[in-house]
């Protein structure tokens, strides 16, 4: 053998694995400290429970989004029904609701706002199907975009709308756009949806005439109308959406949280004018004393 075959075959001796002789008393399992593995050690149990953490948030996450899906297409489903049952009678620009309705509600809204969105679809409807066709209430709409350029340009495009009695065929659209895009759930702002082609796009569908549509859109003819409508609810110290004002009077409370809330301020409200003509003298201390009673029944139920 040559010296190098013996250096190679004494270093392929030292690398062999060392047998160990067993003990004679009971089998312990190794410590830790040595260079064995061991299923149970403290790190792999540490591993594991840290594992079991990620997946039941990961679970979490895949259930969330799920029901965010699910949510976002029962709002779309529910504005589209509440699109069929419009009581175009009562339609007028941006007013929906008889004008001797002795409740009036201005609604300022943002059309790209989550919250705006649940409110229309879950509530709004409601209102419409209970209160405005039965005469006691108007709804009217308002503008307040505060979430820049396209939440902007829906609001002068739904104007267009209005022009032709088609505001709130064309309001109902836009959220549904929202709903459908998941809005409610994953807050995403001027991504495309109200791009003016889009807009454009959406008047189509709702049978307006577009030459018209588009010639008001493309002017910016009611964008002075949008400015002042978010001036006046700054004004009222309205600076999120959905603010209301009923019967001139904000509704500091928020949104109330449904149609029991609207019911009972509706109540409030008739009750408080009937109060102050039973007790005005003249017309005049009438309508007074009606819209002190008002402010007053307007705050949270």
């Amino acid at each position: 053998m040559s010296n190098r075959q013996a250096r190679r075959e004494q270093a392929r001796t030292s690398r062999a694995p060392r047998t160990t002789r067993p003990s004679a008393g009971p089998s312990k399992r190794p410590s830790n400290t040595g260079g064995g593995s061991d299923i149970f050690s403290r790190g792999f149990l540490l591993a594991m429970a840290g594992f079991a953490v990620v997946a039941v948030v990961v679970i979490a996450v895949v259930v969330a989004f799920a029901g965010g899906d699910d949510e976002s297409a029962d709002l779309a489903s529910e504005l589209e029904k509440a699109t069929a049952e419009l009581p175009l009678d009562l339609i007028k620009g941006t007013k929906i609701g008889k004008d001797e309705a002795p409740v009036k509600i201005v609604s300022y809204e943002d059309f790209q706002c989550p919250f705006c969105l649940q409110y229309t679809a879950q509530q709004e409807s409601q209102i419409v199907a209970e209160l405005v066709k039965s005469g006691k209430v108007q709804i009217e709409y308002r503008h307040l975009p505060i979430l820049k350029n396209e939440s902007v340009r829906a609001a002068t495009a739904s104007q267009c709308a209005a022009d032709q009695e088609k505001f709130w065929q064309y309001h109902h659209k836009l959220f549904i756009v929202q709903a459908e895009a998941g809005q409610a759930t994953s807050e995403k702002l001027n991504v495309g949806r109200f791009s003016d082609d889009n807009l454009k796009k959406y008047a189509s569908e709702l049978g307006l005439d577009t030459a018209k549509f588009n010639t008001c859109f493309d002017s910016n003819e009611h964008l002075e109308l949008v400015t002042n409508q978010q001036r006046e609810a700054n004004q009222f110290g309205i600076t999120g959406t959905p603010g209301f004002l009923v019967n001139g009077t904000p509704l500091g409370a928020g949104t109330p949280s449904g149609i029991e809330d609207w019911r009972q301020i509706v109540t409030n409200v008739e009750n408080a004018i009937a109060t102050a003509t039973a007790n005005a003298g003249t017309p005049s201390a009438t309508a007074g004393a009606a819209t002190t009673a008002t402010a007053t029944a307007t705050k949270a139920p």
